[in-house]
Protein backbone atom coordinates (compact mmCIF):
# COMPACT_ATOMS: atom_id res chain seq x y z
CA UNK A 1 0.00 0.00 0.00
CA UNK A 2 2.53 2.23 1.08
CA UNK A 3 4.53 1.46 -2.55
CA UNK A 4 2.01 2.54 -4.46
CA UNK A 5 0.68 5.39 -2.27
CA UNK A 6 4.84 6.32 -2.98
CA UNK A 7 4.81 5.61 -6.71
CA UNK A 8 1.62 7.81 -7.29
CA UNK A 9 3.35 10.97 -5.35
CA UNK A 10 6.28 10.27 -7.51
CA UNK A 11 4.38 10.64 -11.27
CA UNK A 12 2.08 13.57 -10.07
CA UNK A 13 5.43 15.58 -9.35
CA UNK A 14 6.68 14.22 -12.47
CA UNK A 15 3.76 15.38 -14.27
CA UNK A 16 3.70 18.81 -12.44
CA UNK A 17 7.11 18.89 -13.00
CA UNK A 18 6.28 18.50 -16.74
CA UNK A 19 3.23 20.26 -16.54
CA UNK A 20 5.49 23.52 -15.21
CA UNK A 21 8.57 23.18 -17.91
CA UNK A 22 5.59 23.06 -20.53
CA UNK A 23 4.38 26.55 -19.24
CA UNK A 24 7.68 28.24 -19.43
CA UNK A 25 8.54 27.14 -22.39
CA UNK A 26 4.68 28.60 -23.99
CA UNK A 27 5.20 31.33 -22.00
CA UNK A 28 8.99 31.93 -22.90
CA UNK A 29 7.64 31.10 -27.09
CA UNK A 30 5.05 33.96 -26.66
CA UNK A 31 7.42 36.67 -25.64
CA UNK A 32 9.76 36.41 -28.12
CA UNK A 33 7.88 35.96 -31.94
CA UNK A 34 9.22 33.73 -34.55
CA UNK A 35 11.48 35.72 -36.77
CA UNK A 36 9.06 35.75 -39.64
CA UNK A 37 6.46 37.40 -37.30
CA UNK A 38 8.70 40.33 -35.86
CA UNK A 39 8.08 42.43 -38.82
CA UNK A 40 4.84 44.75 -38.07
CA UNK A 41 3.26 47.17 -40.04
CA UNK A 42 0.81 49.55 -38.53
CA UNK A 43 -2.11 47.82 -41.23
CA UNK A 44 -2.32 44.08 -40.65
CA UNK A 45 -4.42 41.33 -39.74
CA UNK A 46 -3.75 38.99 -36.29
CA UNK A 47 -5.30 36.08 -36.12
CA UNK A 48 -5.41 35.30 -32.37
CA UNK A 49 -6.29 32.04 -30.67
CA UNK A 50 -7.79 32.73 -27.09
CA UNK A 51 -7.08 30.00 -24.93
CA UNK A 52 -6.71 28.60 -21.45
CA UNK A 53 -4.02 27.08 -19.64
CA UNK A 54 -5.50 23.82 -19.73
CA UNK A 55 -6.23 22.86 -23.08
CA UNK A 56 -8.28 19.55 -24.31
CA UNK A 57 -7.18 17.76 -27.55
CA UNK A 58 -10.17 19.45 -29.93
CA UNK A 59 -8.80 23.22 -28.76
CA UNK A 60 -5.58 21.92 -29.42
CA UNK A 61 -6.53 20.50 -33.03
CA UNK A 62 -8.33 24.23 -33.88
CA UNK A 63 -5.16 25.89 -32.95
CA UNK A 64 -2.47 23.16 -34.49
CA UNK A 65 -5.26 23.35 -38.25
CA UNK A 66 -5.70 26.74 -37.99
CA UNK A 67 -1.99 28.04 -37.39
CA UNK A 68 -0.79 25.25 -40.49
CA UNK A 69 -3.16 26.95 -42.67
CA UNK A 70 -1.85 30.62 -41.94
CA UNK A 71 1.35 29.88 -42.20
CA UNK A 72 1.74 27.61 -45.06
CA UNK A 73 -1.13 29.65 -47.36
CA UNK A 74 -0.53 33.43 -46.66
CA UNK A 75 3.78 32.81 -46.63
CA UNK A 76 4.08 36.12 -48.10
CA UNK A 77 1.59 37.88 -46.03
CA UNK A 78 3.38 36.91 -43.03
CA UNK A 79 7.16 37.60 -43.97
CA UNK A 80 5.68 41.35 -45.12
CA UNK A 81 4.07 42.11 -41.82
CA UNK A 82 0.30 41.82 -43.08
CA UNK A 83 -0.48 39.12 -41.24
CA UNK A 84 0.29 37.55 -38.03
CA UNK A 85 -0.97 34.54 -36.11
CA UNK A 86 -0.57 34.84 -32.48
CA UNK A 87 -1.18 32.81 -29.03
CA UNK A 88 -2.77 34.11 -25.88
CA UNK A 89 -3.76 32.48 -22.89
CA UNK A 90 -6.75 34.36 -21.58
CA UNK A 91 -6.06 32.89 -17.99
CA UNK A 92 -3.39 35.40 -17.41
CA UNK A 93 -4.11 38.16 -15.77
CA UNK A 94 -2.35 40.70 -18.42
CA UNK A 95 -4.98 38.52 -21.08
CA UNK A 96 -8.57 38.37 -19.41
CA UNK A 97 -9.63 42.03 -20.98
CA UNK A 98 -10.05 40.00 -24.35
CA UNK A 99 -12.79 37.86 -22.89
CA UNK A 100 -15.20 40.98 -22.83
CA UNK A 101 -13.03 42.31 -25.92
CA UNK A 102 -14.08 40.11 -27.95
CA UNK A 103 -17.30 38.80 -26.42
CA UNK A 104 -15.54 35.11 -25.86
CA UNK A 105 -17.11 32.49 -24.28
CA UNK A 106 -14.92 29.64 -25.06
CA UNK A 107 -11.68 28.73 -26.76
CA UNK A 108 -11.85 30.84 -30.18
CA UNK A 109 -9.86 31.88 -33.60
CA UNK A 110 -10.73 35.64 -33.87
CA UNK A 111 -9.24 37.71 -37.02
CA UNK A 112 -8.79 41.47 -35.77
CA UNK A 113 -7.64 43.85 -38.57
CA UNK A 114 -5.68 46.89 -37.52
CA UNK A 115 -5.77 50.18 -39.82
CA UNK A 116 -3.03 52.78 -38.80
CA UNK A 117 -2.39 51.10 -35.55
CA UNK A 118 -6.01 51.12 -34.40
CA UNK A 119 -8.36 48.16 -34.24
CA UNK A 120 -10.17 48.27 -37.19
CA UNK A 121 -12.96 45.29 -37.13
CA UNK A 122 -12.51 41.59 -36.09
CA UNK A 123 -14.97 38.11 -36.18
CA UNK A 124 -14.55 35.38 -33.94
CA UNK A 125 -14.53 32.13 -35.92
CA UNK A 126 -16.80 29.79 -34.13
CA UNK A 127 -17.60 27.66 -37.15
CA UNK A 128 -14.15 26.07 -36.35
CA UNK A 129 -15.84 24.14 -33.34
CA UNK A 130 -18.47 22.58 -36.14
CA UNK A 131 -15.66 21.77 -38.56
CA UNK A 132 -12.74 20.85 -36.47
CA UNK A 133 -13.80 16.71 -37.45
CA UNK A 134 -13.26 18.09 -41.32
CA UNK A 135 -10.00 19.57 -41.06
CA UNK A 136 -9.87 20.47 -45.08
CA UNK A 137 -13.33 21.90 -44.26
CA UNK A 138 -11.54 23.79 -41.23
CA UNK A 139 -8.49 24.98 -43.08
CA UNK A 140 -10.81 26.40 -46.48
CA UNK A 141 -13.19 28.11 -43.77
CA UNK A 142 -10.01 29.42 -41.84
CA UNK A 143 -8.51 30.15 -45.11
CA UNK A 144 -11.05 32.28 -47.13
CA UNK A 145 -11.90 34.14 -43.66
CA UNK A 146 -8.10 35.56 -43.85
CA UNK A 147 -8.36 36.15 -47.57
CA UNK A 148 -11.47 38.29 -46.43
CA UNK A 149 -9.88 40.29 -44.06
CA UNK A 150 -6.45 40.62 -45.46
CA UNK A 151 -8.48 42.13 -49.13
CA UNK A 152 -9.49 44.88 -46.69
CA UNK A 153 -6.28 46.29 -45.45
CA UNK A 154 -5.56 50.06 -47.03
Amino acid sequence: MTRNLTSAGLFFLVVAALGAIYIRSVKAGAARPAASQQQTTDTQVVAYYFHMTARCTTCVKIESYSREVVEQKFTPDIANGHLRFKLVNVQLTENQHFVNDYQLFTKSLVLVRFDKGKQAEYKVLNDTWELVADKSALQRYVEHEVQLYLKRLT
